[in-house]
């Protein structure tokens, strides 16, 4: 392919039965066939000129990673990322009625498990762990009043407008949301057995996870009150220190200080 459709090359790679060849072990090359000098300068141009490939894109064809390789799994085993989940884009395509990508759903792993949105969890096993935050999350999601109705609705179901309003007025639809929920779930997750308590799981459902709630507000939610539009009415914080006070007031609030 030349460099102008470097992109669209691998996403067609990713999302067919070959996408096991894109792999890390693998060094990546392009092969400019052209006969032309001037018209493979042209085509190396584009190439360089092409911004970096987006993480939830790295994301969907890592197989070495055990954190990467988990999201996919529970991408499509838990109801409220299947067929929700953009696997290309850094942001979700709201019109496709896409609530998430890739990148979100690998960060609330990370967290779970080690309170590291980065930790790629290389000594976690694949299968057992993939199972346990499957339960987990499926478990959370259809016992939250905020989320239950996306969770149980198949894509197909869900109009845009149900998604729109979703991400307008509930934090989980952002990935600020996920990253919180992750860092509280790493609280019920016991490294020994590498499980989650399901009580506390429970407990976690029925915090109140609408943008308006007290326990984000001025920490990773600030609310304009005369916003130019209503839809821009809340500025959202994802900054580290944000989410750690959100984090710090949810626990108060479940009572795990």
């Amino acid at each position: 392919t030349d460099g102008q459709h470097r992109r669209k090359a691998i996403e067609q790679l990713i999302n067919s039965p070959n996408s096991s060849l894109l792999k890390n072990d693998y060094l990546p090359i392009t092969v400019i066939l052209e006969s032309d000098f001037r018209q493979c300068q042209s085509d190396f141009r584009d190439l360089a000129q092409l911004r970096m490939i987006d993480k939830s894109l790295l994301v969907s064809y890592s197989d070495t990673s055990v954190r990467d390789r988990i999201t996919k799994n529970i991408i499509e085993s838990v109801e409220m990322f299947k067929d929700k989940t953009d696997k290309i884009n850094k942001n979700p395509r709201t019109e496709s009625k896409l609530i998430y990508t890739n990148h979100f759903v690998a960060k609330l792993v990370s967290c779970a498990f080690s309170d590291n949105p980065t930790d790629s969890l290389k000594t976690y096993p694949l299968h057992e762990s993939s199972e346990e935050i499957t339960q987990c999350l499926n478990e959370f999601f259809l016992n939250c009043s905020h989320t239950q109705y996306i969770a149980e609705t198949p894509v197909e179901k869900l109009t845009v407008q149900d998604v729109i309003e979703f991400k307008e007025k509930c934090l989980l639809g952002l990935s600020v949301g996920l990253e919180i929920l992750g860092r509280l779930l790493n609280c019920a997750y016991d490294q020994t057995s590498n499980a989650f308590n399901m009580h506390q799981v429970l407990q976690l459902s029925q915090l109140d996870w609408s943008r308006d709630s007290l326990l984000w507000q001025d920490n990773v939610v600030t609310v304009d009150p005369k916003p130019k539009r209503k839809s821009k009415a809340y500025k959202i914080s994802y900054i580290s220190s944000s989410i750690s006070i959100a984090v710090n007031l949810a626990k108060e609030n479940l009572g795990w200080n």
